[in-house]
């Protein structure tokens, strides 16, 4: 065992050194805002985490970010960051006629639920002539595609005339083409020139269908899970004796004493439903709350006692430190994991009347892939618990492995500090 432990953490160690970020994924949210005389104001921050990785922000490598970094490199991350981004009207590129490089301009730092952001704002020229309507803008977006497949940008757009939408962009998906429906002739600003008094009124858009809306989310959930680190470990724990059973021992015995494989697959099988649904309930409840505003507890802590959660799962696998049943336990860290998937919803900025869609769908998608994850693992397990293999390398290698995971991640967490060169 003290062999296996030393491979382990020495594997951990290297790990890190590539790892994504363990349950927020990398996300940057970007506002369009279409103006007449042809303009769209940009709006749009990305997280200085992952602007560090690419440009090295911290001069020091004291793992943390002062203003006066940030500002110092303010010129490399717009220049870094601008020609990832390209809109386009009617196949023809929108040019920058201001941005934050101008002298005038201030850089700026937004603070979202998962941390700190670097705000940059331009202005967009685009072949519209006057009086000509907005016909559709292409958004090409790029940020973080050769370097990170799973970032993704968050864009919202609105034009005057009350038009709007929301669409995730990123590696599998980088271009979009927004269309506008009843789109009003554009006033030049420097003359002030009206419509003419036959042009049809600017009308809102029918709302997104709420089928295509709810897919929309699902696929949001399944993704959030896929590249959710901690939360993927989290269940391993569980599923990984869920194909055992222990009768109560003391605290001090033998790391995994008592443990004994389910002489039949339906036992196992009912532990697994009994354990996915005590989670489900729980994370249920506190996405909910979370995303409707009535709790809204520090990310820092929730990120916390989620790394938390998975530490004490899989020591429980060696030693029986969790007293309670186990869907009992599971329930509780439930409530936590909640919170923590809530922070996908939050930074969307959506309005409570937009609010269905998004928890149903978002939260069937969790589901979905809490499911897959089950259905691929499962079967390997029940064939293989009753060998010396499952015992020793699986379940005690894997939960040392997990548990040496998010004790970095706890204290990098707690105490917002880089271990191993990589950021919680």
């Amino acid at each position: 065992m003290r062999f296996i432990t030393r491979v382990l953490l020495l594997a951990c160690a290297a790990w890190f050194g590539t790892a994504a970020h363990a349950h927020k994924p990398s996300d940057s949210y970007l506002t369009l805002s279409l103006q007449s005389a042809s303009r769209v104001n940009v709006d749009w921050h990305i997280a200085l985490r992952d602007l560090d990785t690419e440009l090295r922000l911290d001069r020091n490598d004291d793992g943390q970010l002062t203003w006066g970094e940030v500002r110092s490199r303010w010129l490399d991350i717009m220049n870094f960051a601008r020609p990832t981004l390209s809109l386009r009207h009617a196949l023809q590129d929108c040019a920058v006629v201001s941005s934050t490089e101008a002298p005038e301009a201030t850089p700026q730092i937004d603070t979202h639920t998962d941390g700190r952001y670097a705000v940059l704002r331009w202005t967009a020229q685009c072949p519209v002539a006057t009086g000509q309507a907005w016909q559709s803008l292409t958004v090409d977006y790029r940020l973080f595609a050769l370097t990170d497949p799973s970032h993704r940008g968050i864009v919202r757009w609105r034009t005057a005339g009350n038009q709007q939408g929301t669409v995730v962009l990123g590696t599998p998906r980088p271009v979009h083409e927004l269309a506008f429906q009843s789109a009003p002739p554009l006033i030049d600003s420097a003359s002030a020139t009206a419509p003419p008094a036959s042009a049809a009124p600017a009308q809102s858009p029918p709302p997104e269908p709420f089928m295509a809306s709810l897919w929309r989310f699902v696929q949001d959930g399944v993704h959030h899970i896929a590249i959710g680190t901690d939360h993927i470990l989290f269940l391993l724990s569980l599923l990984l004796v869920s194909v055992w059973q222990r009768p109560g021992r003391p605290l001090w015995s033998p790391a995994m004493a008592g443990w004994r494989a389910r002489p039949r697959w339906q036992s196992a099988l009912g532990e697994v439903l009994r354990l996915v649904t005590a989670f489900t309930i729980a994370h249920s409840l506190t996405l909910g709350l979370a995303a409707f505003g009535v709790l809204s507890p520090p990310s820092r802590w929730v990120e916390s006692l989620i790394a938390l959660s998975v530490l004490l799962a899989a020591l429980d696998n060696l030693w029986p430190i969790l007293r309670a049943p186990r869907w009992v336990v599971v329930f509780g860290f439930g409530l936590v994991h909640g919170f923590g998937f809530a922070g996908a919803l939050q930074d969307l900025g959506l309005a409570r009347g937009e609010l269905a869609a998004p928890l149903l769908g978002f939260n069937v998608g969790v589901e979905l892939g809490q499911l897959a994850l089950v259905a691929v693992t499962l079967p390997f397990l029940l064939l293989l618990r009753r060998t010396a293999f499952y015992r020793w390398l699986i379940v005690g290698g894997g939960s040392l492995f997990i548990a040496a995971m998010a004790l970095v991640w706890l204290v990098e967490r707690v105490f917002d500090v880089v271990i191993l060169g990589w950021g919680g």
